[in-house]
């Protein structure tokens, strides 16, 4: 059995501890880390002369676009799904109607937000060549 002077004297400490880690100098603290660690290996010149060279960015832009494309398409489409199932099961529950609601809202706004990016970027691959 710990004693409560123990206890009340380990939530003090805590409670201070908790207002000093908060999360703004945990992140300053993270980042200044990584700065200091980083620094030499994040500013050296690619290896085997590349220099000018901007094909390997391209792939991994292309790649990036590719997968934010797909995830759009299909957590959109997962989200609305789950929202018309929410709010048709929600009955007399008016909260998880409402919630079913704008879950469905939000999950049509990504499908339609995913055919959108389809077609601009289509019509600027068109207007560049």
């Amino acid at each position: 059995m710990i004693p409560k002077h123990a206890v009340n004297r380990l939530s003090n400490r805590l409670k201070c501890l908790n207002s000093i880690l908060s999360f703004e100098i945990v992140f300053i603290a993270v980042f200044v880390t990584l700065v200091f660690f980083t620094g030499g290996a994040a500013a050296q010149a690619p290896v085997g002369g590349g220099g000018g060279n901007t094909s390997g960015w391209e792939t991994i832009l292309d790649n990036l676009y590719n997968v934010l494309y797909i995830t759009l398409q299909y957590a959109g489409l997962t989200i609305l799904v789950l929202g018309f199932i929410v709010w048709l099961s929600a009955r007399n529950n008016s909260q998880r109607s409402e919630t079913g609601m704008k879950l469905t809202m939000g999950g049509a706004a990504m499908v339609v937000a995913y055919f959108g990016l389809g077609a601009l970027v289509s019509l600027l691959e068109f207007i560049a060549g």
